[in-house]
C-alpha cells in the first residue's frame, strides 16, 4: 500500500504535538509566575478568560507537578512515538499512540468542562492545547486505521527504538529544564524589584487612583463590631465585602492583613460577609458559590468565641477544599478545633437564626451600595477603584499618606 496515505495522519500528529508542546512550555512559565509575551497576549486579550484561575485551581497541579509540565511530557512522548512509527510501523506502538491520544483528548474535554462550570471561564492558553490534543487524536485514529494494513511482523528495528529513546529522553530533560528555568526566572524578577521607569508609572497610577477614590460617592456604611482588627482610632477604615469561596477575596485578605500589620496604629480593617450564594443572597439569580453562606456563618461564629480572625483564616486556608467538597458538620468541627474554638459551641452558633441574620445583614448592606462582585473594598466610606491586586498596596499607601495630612 502507498505510504503517501500516511502523510495526512503523521502531519496531524506532529503538528498537533508540536503546537501542544509550544503552548505547554508557555503554560509552564506562566504557572511558575514567569510572564511571557505570548502568554500575556493570549491571556490578557479579554477579562473573560480564566488563565489565572486555571493556574490557581485544584487541577493546576497533579501530585505536586504542574499540569503544564505533564502536558509537555505527553506531547514530547507523542512526538517520540510518532517518529518511531515513521521509521517502522508496529501494532503495539500504533495502539499505544491511539489510546494515549484518545485518553488525553478525553481528559482535555473534562478540563474544558471544569473550566466552564467551576472556574466560570476558559483559559485561552489551555484551550489551544485542547485543539492540539484533538489534532493528535484525529491523526492517531487515521494512522491506526490506515497503517494497520502495512504492519510488518511484530518487531522493531534498533534504529526505530533508538529514535524513540533519544526523543523521549530529550523530552524529559527539556521539560525539567523549562520548569527549573521558569522558577529561576520568576525568582530573579522578584529579587530585582521594579525599574525606575515602572516606579514612576506606578506613582502616576497611584495618583490617578487616589483622585478617582476621592471623587467617589460617600456611602455612609455602618461599622459592625465583629470582624475588626487594627487601630481603635484609625486614619483609614477599610471594609472588605468578601465571599469565602472567592479566590480573589483570599488574595485581597492577605494584602489587607499585611497593610494593617504594617500600619496598625493608623489602619483598621473590617470584614463583612457577601457570599455569592443563592441560599442567603437574594441578589444572586443562579447557583454559584454553593456553600458560601454556610462558611460565612462559620466565620461569624468565631466572633462568638472571641476568635473571629482565627476562624476567618481557617476557612480561607481550606478554600480549595470547600470549592470541591460540600460543607459538613464534621468539617466545621475539625476547623473549629484547629482554630482553638469549642466545637460544641460552634455547632450551636452555626444553627442559630441570629448567625444567619448577621450574615444577611452584611449582604443587605452590600446590596444597598450596589456591590457587583467580590472582593469589594471600601476605604473611609468610598469604594476603592478596581485595579490589579499588585497595585492595591501602593494605592492604599497613597491614600493613607494623603489622609494622614488632614
Amino acid at each position: 500500500m502507498d505510504r503517501k496515505k500516511l502523510l495526512l495522519p503523521f502531519t496531524l500528529i506532529f503538528a498537533g504535538a508540536l503546537l501542544g508542546a509550544v503552548f505547554s512550555t508557555v503554560l509552564i512559565y506562566e504557572h511558575n509566575g514567569a510572564k511571557t509575551d505570548l502568554g500575556s497576549t493570549v491571556c490578557d486579550a479579554s477579562a473573560a478568560n480564566s488563565c489565572e484561575k486555571a493556574k490557581e485551581s485544584a487541577l493546576g497541579k497533579v501530585f505536586g507537578i504542574p499540569l503544564a509540565l505533564i502536558g509537555f511530557l505527553f506531547y514530547g512522548g507523542i512526538i517520540a512515538l510518532a517518529a518511531m512509527l515513521a521509521f517502522e510501523l508496529n501494532d503495539t506502538a500504533l495502539r499505544l499512540l491511539l489510546w494515549g491520544a484518545i485518553a488525553a483528548f478525553a481528559f482535555d474535554l473534562f478540563l474544558l468542562l471544569y473550566s466552564v462550570v467551576v472556574l466560570s471561564g476558559i483559559c485561552r492558553l489551555c484551550a489551544i492545547t485542547y485543539v492540539a490534543s484533538a489534532a493528535v487524536a484525529a491523526g492517531a485514529y487515521l494512522l491506526n486505521k490506515t497503517g494497520e494494513k502495512m504492519i510488518k511482523p511484530e518487531s522493531l528495528s534498533l534504529k526505530a527504538k533508538a529514535v524513540f529513546a533519544v526523543l523521549l529522553a530529550a523530552t524529559f530533560a527539556t521539560g525539567i529544564f523549562f520548569n527549573n528555568s521558569a522558577i529561576e526566572s520568576q525568582s530573579k524578577t522578584a529579587a530585582a524589584g521594579i525599574s525606575d521607569q515602572e516606579a514612576k508609572l506606578r506613582e502616576q497610577l497611584n495618583n490617578e487612583f487616589y483622585k478617582q477614590w476621592k471623587a467617589g460617592e460617600v456611602l455612609h456604611l455602618d461599622k459592625p463590631v465583629s470582624g475588626n482588627k487594627g487601630s481603635a482610632k484609625p486614619v483609614l477604615t477599610i471594609v472588605e465585602f468578601a465571599d469565602p469561596l472567592c479566590p480573589h477575596c483570599k488574595d485581597m485578605g492577605i494584602v489587607l492583613n499585611e497593610f494593617v500589620r504594617k500600619h496598625g496604629d493608623k489602619v483598621r480593617v473590617i470584614f463583612r460577609h457577601y457570599p455569592l450564594d443563592i441560599q442567603c443572597n437574594d441578589a444572586m439569580k443562579r447557583a454559584f458559590h454553593v456553600g458560601a453562606c454556610d462558611l460565612a456563618r462559620v466565620i461569624e461564629c468565631g466572633e462568638a468565641q472571641g476568635k473571629f480572625w482565627q476562624m476567618h483564616d481557617a476557612v480561607f486556608a481550606q478554600q480549595e477544599t470547600f470549592m470541591r467538597n460540600p460543607v459538613t458538620e464534621k468539617g466545621i468541627e475539625s476547623m473549629a478545633q484547629g482554630a482553638g474554638l469549642n466545637p460544641a459551641q460552634m455547632a450551636s452558633c452555626f444553627r442559630a437564626q441570629s448567625t444567619m441574620a448577621k450574615v444577611k445583614s452584611d449582604i443587605a448592606a452590600g446590596n444597598k451600595i450596589k456591590i457587583t462582585g467580590t472582593p469589594t473594598t471600601i476605604v473611609n466610606d468610598r469604594k476603592l477603584p478596581g485595579s490589579p491586586l499588585e497595585y492595591v498596596p501602593g494605592i492604599l499607601e497613597k491614600i493613607l499618606a494623603e489622609e494622614s495630612r488632614r
